[in-house]
């Protein structure tokens, strides 16, 4: 971490207790079957389901890529029931795997793949590190996941960057050596070989998630972020894999027969698939976070970038000003000022306690200093026994250059009404390009969510002014209406 500020709101986070996370029901999962999984692994497992916002139910989807690791299992050297597949419901493109055999792929790693051979491609390389054997003992792991996850609870959310969990993943991932991460390429490509898939398939999801780490390090701090929270901060050396990966797969490409990359079948597979945050974690729209299951939303300055974390919302500003949002159950009829000094902060030394109101609603707020940081709590009493919580941190040499906005923030927060048409998920759309042209004016005719036009771009293969050509098969994004 190499932000003081933003640690120190990190620790705050942490000693001031729960988040957004009083929403969401249960979504762990059972052990994979057919497996004999020790009390280790069951641990791994449950902290990957955590981290990663649980288990992505879509039984058709599921079964399609079980398929594809049924297909890969058959080149490698253990049997085929060693691998046991668990999609995540996370926005993020990852995909890890553990030393048990259980295979995770998270279904922003499925939007973001460009064909059946590239998804192949991922899921290879990790079955070749379970393979080969170079996954270490994770006795430890799920200890130091909690801690970790506890501490960074998601800085960074729906742009598909580092969600919550952002450290337990390097916990989890980290430790492969340049040889290691080597042979697994080089085991990802045999293996799409033997199963015929087009070995460059290997390659180019390799270039797709260098693209997309750099693309979403741009948009939330390259400082913060270049390393912590992509798939290549535990995949390192990136191009010069990729060029070793393009000198062994094309002569495997070059001899035998045509290889697959199962375009058609993978549009088909994916058509409809969440794209984001799903609805139980709200929406970020431009400057504003709307939470249409709980209700509520906000707006931020357009100097501010909002991030979804699952169960907390990040608003970072200039000068390293930092917003987090969540929501907690309390007691019913708990005064806000209360739960603010009695509960909520109570160990702290507090100043400036207001009571007040904000879109009607009973409110309370404080000033702390805390690690260095100038910060605010705001306590909104919004219905019996549940609040929500802005907690703030200035670094002091901001001094007050800031107040009006963080003002704004904090008391543009209302409730939704239950009649209120609102936002719904985001999901990918498979349409058929009309006529040639570039990708971004392709999908403003055709009605397409607007993401931005490098994220469009990445999530189609497409570079720059690129034409798409007529009648190609393309990936937009739709929102659906929420009533």
């Amino acid at each position: 971490m190499r932000r003081p500020a933003l640690v120190s709101l990190l620790a705050f986070s942490l000693l001031m207790g729960c988040s957004l996370g009083g929403h969401r029901g249960d979504r762990s999962a059972s052990a994979p079957q057919g497996m004999a999984v020790g009390g280790q692994g069951i641990s791994a497992h449950g902290r990957i389901l955590q981290s990663y916002g649980g288990v992505y139910e879509d039984a058709a989807l599921t079964a399609y890529v079980a398929n594809i690791v049924r297909v890969i299992a058959r080149q490698t050297m253990l049997p085929e029931e060693t691998y046991a597949l668990t999609l995540l419901d996370s926005p993020l493109a990852n995909a890890m795997a553990l030393s048990d055999g259980r295979v995770y792929v998270t279904r922003g790693m499925l939007a973001l793949a460009g064909d059946e051979a590239q998804l192949a491609g991922v899921l290879a390389h990790e079955m070749g590190h379970v393979n080969a054997r170079h996954i270490a003992s994770r006795r430890d792991v799920a200890e130091d996941i909690g801690l970790l996850d506890t501490v960074v609870g998601g800085l960074f959310g729906e742009s598909g960057d580092a969600g919550q969990g952002m450290m337990s993943r390097i916990g989890l991932l980290a430790g492969y050596s340049r040889n290691q991460e080597d042979e697994a390429d080089r085991l990802a490509v045999t293996y799409l070989d033997g199963a015929g898939y087009d070995p460059l398939a290997v390659r180019d999801v390799l270039s797709t998630m260098d693209a997309y780490a750099q693309h979403h390090a741009g948009l939330v701090d390259k400082e913060f972020y270049a390393d912590a929270g992509s798939w290549f901060a535990n995949h390192p050396e990136t191009q010069d894999r990729v060029r070793r990966t393009a000198e062994r797969a094309q002569p495997l490409r070059l001899s035998g027969q045509p290889k697959m990359r199962g375009r058609g079948r993978y549009l088909a597979a994916i058509d409809g698939l969440l794209y984001g945050t799903s609805p139980d974690q709200g929406y970020v729209r431009g400057q504003r976070f709307v939470h249409m299951v709980q209700r509520c939303q906000f707006e931020v300055p357009s100097s501010f970038r909002l991030h979804n974390a699952n169960d907390v919302v990040w608003a970072i500003g200039p000068e390293k000003v930092v917003v987090k949002f969540d929501y907690e159950k309390v007691r019913v009829g708990i005064d806000p000022v209360a739960y603010l000094t009695n509960d909520w902060a109570s160990s702290l030394a507090l100043k400036d306690v207001r009571r007040f109101e904000i879109a009607g609603l009973a409110s309370a707020s404080a000033r702390m200093r805390f690690q260095g940081l100038n910060t605010l709590a705001v306590v909104i009493a919004a219905r019996p026994g549940e609040v929500y919580r802005f907690l703030i941190g200035v670094p002091p040499q901001v001094g007050d250059r800031h107040n009006e906005a963080i003002s704004q923030i904090v008391s543009s927060f209302r409730l939704v009404d239950q009649h209120e048409q609102g936002l719904g998920p985001l999901r990918i759309r498979v349409v058929e390009t009309p006529k040639s042209g570039p990708l971004a004016q392709i999908a403003n005719e055709l009605g397409s969510y607007a993401l931005g036009g490098r994220e469009l771009e990445l999530l189609n293969g497409v570079n720059g002014d690129e034409v798409v050509p007529a009648r190609t098969w393309i990936k937009l994004i739709e929102e659906a209406a929420a009533f």
